[in-house]
């Protein structure tokens, strides 16, 4: 008999089925982020915590989704390419997007638990934790903004340098 995984189970479930699951697994996440909260007596940083293994964890992601290791790809041009006619750059730029887009969720959900623990003890820092989850998302949307903009000004460059090159012969 052969056993099923938790993907596949989820798999053979309606979309409404699906959703209470997931609503259920986040609020028994949430709740027990709360209740580390509560019996660390503020010690524990949710941010933190879950900021450095969600980057982790979208890094992770990041390179099973390529085709080729992009760290290998990248060590490789930084160890064999001396004339520099294959770029780095690009490839740097979804790793810093990947790994930052990983912290700034991460850390939005730790904002957001450490506010509903907040909520739940009374404390005075409610609006600190709010103002974190929402620099935590922003964050992530100018991290992408700002990427793409050095992204479309370096593939510009390279093309005008291309043109240039094309005339001068």
């Amino acid at each position: 008999m052969e056993e099923k995984g938790i993907t596949s189970s989820l798999a053979i479930r309606d979309k409404k089925e699906k959703l209470i699951i997931y609503f259920v697994g986040i609020t028994v996440f949430l709740a027990v982020l709360v209740g580390i909260k509560e019996l660390s007596d503020g010690d524990f940083s949710s941010p933190i915590f879950l900021g450095f293994f969600t980057g982790i964890y979208t890094l992770w992601r990041y390179c099973r989704k390529q085709k080729v290791n992009p760290f290998s790809s990248i060590f490789r041009i930084l160890k064999d390419d001396y004339v520099f006619d294959n770029y780095v750059t690009p490839k740097l730029f979804s790793i810093i997007y990947a790994l930052g887009q990983g912290i700034g969720i991460g850390a939005s959900i730790g904002y957001f638990a450490d506010w509903i623990h907040s909520l739940v003890t009374n404390s005075n820092l409610k609006g600190i934790y709010f103002s974190g989850l929402i620099i935590s998302l922003l964050s992530i949307i100018f991290l992408r903004i700002t990427l793409e903009i050095y992204s479309i000004i370096y593939k510009a460059t390279i093309e005008f340098r291309n043109f240039v090159k094309s005339k001068e012969k």
